[in-house]
């Protein structure tokens, strides 16, 4: 954005040339002189007035300007109050001093967002309670995340520290006619800052107070020739210790810790007033002991009250095991020794070429990004070797944006474009026994027929050094043509419609192996239960199974009205449909069962402004969204099946969200900011009847209607406080500063089947900060303290329900409290 000159310049200029206008006047009445220059004193009136009224004009811009918050949500930059969408804005002094770093931090400071994060590959975002529900790589998420113009294809790609960031912009509700495909529920746009021709620099360290922790962000930025090609570069290290520790002495260690870093390097070439080209490499990888479950309960007891036979306890209990304890309903420590760090890369390029040739601005945004996942857990988390498994998955994803932005008329402006994407993906589904999985996996007649000296052998040679891999190789090709205008039909009425076509040819494959871990062949035990026990968990293996391919089109289309009651103040309506497509996927047994797509439609009446002097910024909005399809775990009519069910992952029919969401900002007087808002989400399964049931209902309950209930991950209730202050003290050139940030959330179910174990019960999270900041020699230096989870609330956004092998599991247990003291430097 080019820099504007200050009101009071602006309105001086103004003064000047008012008064150079009545000095005509005054010099026009004179009697010696009128009568030679009546034209030149009119033409000279004529001019300054002109100028006065255009110079005063410009001043009044610039202070609407310089006041506003400017966001890129219809790729352009407008005035937050101008956009007809439901929009957050985080803007990055926030990011930075309050240490949003990831998307669960995010959450905490949005309306409506929420964000699933035990790992990479199982991360879900949501808006309004709906979003990706399911680990299976072949599905893809309906909020859309873009990171400097660049769609990520896959929601793992998500899973990392952003830092140096110059904004970021949530948007709710469907985006699909400008902002990517499957963006059909709203989309999370982060803004990186952008290299400078000017010296620019910035360096922050912060040490853990609370826990050992260190952690460095940096940036620095330059003209490499002036006027021409700049740069920037910036990094990242975020190391903590866990907050839970593991028991087992043979291994010990901390668990749920940190340990990432990263750094993205762009050069930003300028050859011409009308051209630029810019160009983005960045990486960051995570590898830490992070994936764990620590386990919350493990019922003996089954919903109507009868005994459950076989459960993880019990399995533990058999004497094989020597009387041994599992660690149950510890928010602090574990007891492992199978699973290994987890490791996640994220790294990719972009090049983004921007030409105005005056009528018409074009815009190319090329690139490449790679995706890689490797988890090695202890399945069944206790100190003896029994399971270890975890996916490795592998992603490239390239894209093609090419868009066109122009006037028709003065009133009526538009963009159009075409898109093109491919990914494709990679995943291995692994499991390795050890020497203790016969004992544990065994039924309790398999293991009363071996429970003795001898067959104690045969136990531990049925599964010994024995693996299992299951591959899927999903492949996607995307392409999309795209156009929105706005029809301005009145100085304050305008009209913004859009249309999106996409279509998409996508394919998958299936294989699975079973044998041993050195290669070698399976050869029998000799023994028919042993051999049994084996077979049930290494399953059957089979060739590869090609899916049914898919390729389909999609419309996506978007009525936007909007009406300006004053220049700061703006009344919108929205309708528009958009969607999720369909996954090529499979049954556990390698039988093709496609998922359909999703569908949604979407309605929004919101008002949105600046009010008493610019005091109060503010949007609100009514929305009600529906959605036909829901992709998730549910039952389908299966004449095969003993229940006439089968568990699978299908669609459900219909679910809806409504509700009401505010967002706003209160600035009593210069130095300090109040934010607020939050939301009433009433989202429901409005068409649910054949769900499958949750683990605590017995065998003979075969399916479940969860019809008219809360949609998972779904709170009813949040609500979002927060304030920054900044006041020097005296004219010291020392400054104080404060920052606070509290977020409520109503009890809601985390389980995916709704089970009654899933409950997350209602909770705050408050971060705050405080410290001074000095400036000397053009150098702002801040030191102060910041801390996270400041009352150590223990919370999780994901629950497993229990199984035989394995109690109710929370895999999503937020970070425990984090006070950090903090020095940043910056010129």
């Amino acid at each position: 954005m080019l820099a504007k000159p200050p009101r009071a310049a602006l309105e001086s200029r103004a003064l000047w040339l008012a008064n150079a206008a009545l000095v005509a006047l005054i010099a026009g009445a004179t009697p010696q002189i009128a009568s030679a220059k009546d034209a030149t004193a009119e033409t000279a009136l004529t001019a300054a007035a002109d100028d006065a009224a255009a110079e005063a004009a410009a001043a009044e811009e610039a202070e609407r300007n310089g006041n506003a918050i400017l966001v890129m949500a219809r790729n352009r930059q407008e005035r937050l109050e101008d956009v007809p969408i439901p929009i957050s804005v985080l803007g990055a002094e926030t990011l930075q001093q309050q240490r949003v770093l990831t998307i669960a931090d995010i959450s905490q400071r949005a309306p409506g967002l929420t964000a699933t994060t035990p790992n990479a590959r199982r991360t879900g975002v949501s808006l309004r309670g709906i979003g990706k529900t399911s680990g299976n790589d072949n599905m893809e998420a309906a909020v859309g995340v873009i990171v400097d113009d660049v769609f990520l294809g896959h929601v793992g790609m998500t899973y990392q520290d952003f830092t140096d960031l110059a904004q970021v912009e949530i948007l709710r509700g469907p985006q699909g006619t400008l902002l990517g495909k499957n963006t059909s529920l709203g989309v999370i746009r982060y803004t990186s800052k952008a290299p400078s021709f000017a010296p620019e620099a910035s360096l922050e360290l912060e040490g853990g107070l609370s826990q050992p922790a260190f952690r460095a962000r940096g940036s620095f930025s330059d003209a490499l020739a002036p006027d021409l090609l700049a740069f920037r570069a910036s990094f990242f290290v975020d190391k903590q210790d866990g907050d839970i520790f593991n028991t087992n002495p043979a291994v010990g260690g901390r668990w749920h810790e940190q340990n990432r870093y990263g750094g993205r390097v762009q050069l930003l070439l300028e050859p011409a007033d009308n051209f630029s080209l810019r160009l983005n490499a960045d990486f960051a990888e995570t590898n830490e002991n992070s994936n764990t479950k620590p386990f919350m309960v493990d019922p003996a007891t089954l919903n109507d009250g009868s005994v459950r036979g076989t459960t993880y306890s019990t399995r533990l209990a058999r004497s094989y095991f020597g009387g041994y304890q599992p660690t149950i309903g510890s928010w602090n420590t574990i007891d492992i020794d199978e699973a290994l760090p987890l490791v996640t890369r994220n790294y990719g390029g972009s090049a983004v070429a921007t030409w105005d040739v005056g009528a018409l601005e074009i815009k190319s945004i090329t690139a490449a990004r790679w995706f890689y996942f490797n988890a090695t857990n202890d399945q069944e988390q206790t100190r003896f070797a029994i399971s270890r498994s975890g996916t490795l998955v592998t992603t490239q994803q390239l894209s093609q944006e090419l868009r066109f932005t122009g006037d028709v008329t003065d009133s009526i402006d538009y963009q159009a474009g075409i898109y093109l994407m491919r990914i494709e993906t990679d995943s291995n589904g692994r499991s390795r026994f050890g020497p203790d999985a016969g004992a544990f996996f065994a039924t309790h007649a398999q293991y009363a027929a071996l429970n003795t000296p001898a067959g104690w052998e045969l136990l531990q040679a049925s599964l010994a050094g024995t693996r299992s891999v299951t591959n899927q190789h999903p492949i996607s090709n995307s392409q999309a043509v795209f156009a929105q205008a706005n029809w301005k039909l009145t100085d304050r009425a305008t009209l913004t419609a859009g249309i999106r076509y996409t279509r998409e040819q996508k394919t998958s494959t299936i294989t699975r192996t079973i044998g041993r871990e050195d290669g070698s062949p399976l050869v029998s035990t000799g023994n028919a239960t042993a051999d049994a026990i084996r077979a049930t968990q290494l399953n059957t293996p089979y060739a590869t199974v090609i899916g049914e391919p898919i390729d389909d089109g999609a419309f996506a289309w978007l009525i936007n009205p909007s009406y300006q009651l004053a220049d700061d103040v703006l009344l919108y309506a929205s309708a528009s449909g958009g969607g999720k497509s369909g996954a090529v996927a499979f049954d556990n047994n390698g039988t093709r069962r496609n998922v359909a797509p999703e569908e949604t439609t979407d309605f929004e009446f919101g008002i949105k402004g600046q009010l008493f002097g610019r005091v109060l910024q503010f949007n609100a909005n009514l929305y009600h969204t529906q959605v036909r399809n829901y992709q998730a775990v549910t039952n389908i009519a299966d004449p095969t099946a003993a229940t006439g069910f089968s568990s699978v992952l299908g669609n459900i029919p219909k679910l809806r969200a409504q509700g009401v969401e505010l967002d706003a900002a209160l600035t009593p007087f210069d130095g300090l900011t109040i934010n607020f808002g939050g939301a009433y989400n009433d989202a429901t399964y409005s068409d649910w009847a054949n769900a499958t049931c949750p683990r605590s209902f017995p065998s003979s309950v075969v399916s479940c209607d969860n019809t008219g209930r809360q949609i998972v991950g779904a709170p009813k209730w949040t609500g979002i406080l927060g304030f920054n202050f900044e006041r020097e003290i005296g004219s010291s050139g020392l400054s104080l500063y404060a920052w606070g940030n509290n977020t409520y959330r109503s009890s809601h179910n985390l389980e995916q089947l709704l089970s009654p174990y899933g409950w997350q019960g209602a909770y705050h999270l408050t971060d705050a900060g405080a410290g001074v900041i000095t400036e000397i020699g053009g150098v702002r230096t801040q030191i102060g303290i910041a801390a996270k989870n400041l009352f150590d609330v223990h919370y999780t956004t994901s629950v497993n329900d229990f199984s035989n092998n394995a109690p109710v599991g929370f895999d999503g247990i937020g970070p425990r409290r984090q006070i950090s003291a903090v020095v940043r430097a910056s010129f």
